[in-house]
C-alpha cells in the first residue's frame, strides 16, 4: 500500500532518538534531492536563455552595423529569449536550490547530534530533559523554516527507506583495521 502512513511510537529514549535520526536522514535526503533538481533546472533553463540572448544580441548588432533590417527569426528569438529569461527569474531555481541545500545541511547537523546522543545512550549516559527539549526544538525549527518538498522527492525517499535494513553493528565497520592502514 503506497499511501499507507506508519506511526512511530517510541517506548524508550533510545527509540525516540533513533526515530529522530531516521527522520533527519530522510529529510536531509529529500532536501538534497530537491537542491540537485533545482540546480539542474537552473542549468537547463539558463543555458538556452543565455545562448538565445547572445545570438539575438549579436545578430541585431551586426544588422545595425550594416544598416540592414534584422530578419524576422531574430524577432522570434528575441521573444523566446525574453520568455526564457522571465521564466528563469520567476522560477528562481538558484534560490530554491540554495534553500533546499541549506535545509539539508541543517538536517546533517541534527543527524550528528542524534548519532552522538545514541552513542552516549549506548554507554549508559541518559540525556537530561533539557537536552531532549533542545533536540525537539531544533527539529521543530527545521520543520518550520525548511522549504516545502515536492511530492516526487518525498515519495522517492520514502520508497528508498521502506526496504532499508538498519545495521546496529555499523560502528564495527569503522573500527576494524583497514588493510590500507595496516601497511603503514
Amino acid at each position: 500500500m503506497p499511501d499507507e502512513k506508519r506511526v512511530f511510537t517510541p517506548n524508550t529514549i533510545n527509540e525516540l532518538f533513533t526515530g529522530w535520526l531516521i527522520h533527519s536522514h530522510k529529510a536531509r535526503d529529500r532536501h538534497d534531492a530537491a537542491a540537485r533538481h533545482y540546480a539542474n533546472a537552473q542549468f537547463w533553463l539558463g543555458v538556452p536563455a543565455l545562448l538565445v540572448s547572445t545570438l539575438v544580441g549579436t545578430t541585431v548588432f551586426a544588422a545595425l552595423s550594416s544598416r540592414e533590417t534584422p530578419p524576422l527569426w531574430v524577432a522570434v528569438l528575441s521573444v523566446l529569449a525574453a520568455v526564457l529569461t522571465a521564466l528563469q527569474t520567476f522560477m528562481d531555481f538558484a534560490g530554491r536550490s540554495d534553500k533546499h541545500r541549506n535545509a539539508a545541511v541543517k538536517y546533517k547537523v541534527a543527524i550528528r547530534l542524534f548519532e552522538e546522543t545514541l552513542v552516549q545512550l549506548g554507554q549508559g549516559k541518559e540525556p537530561v530533559k533539557d537536552e531532549i527539549d533542545a533536540a525537539r526544538t531544533m527539529l521543530d525549527g527545521l520543520e518550520e523554516t525548511a522549504p516545502v518538498i515536492m511530492s516526487k522527492f518525498y515519495d522517492a525517499i520514502e520508497k528508498r527507506y521502506r526496504d532499508m535494513q538498519y545495521v546496529s553493528e555499523a560502528i564495527g565497520l569503522y573500527t576494524k583495521p583497514s588493510p590500507l592502514r595496516q601497511g603503514n
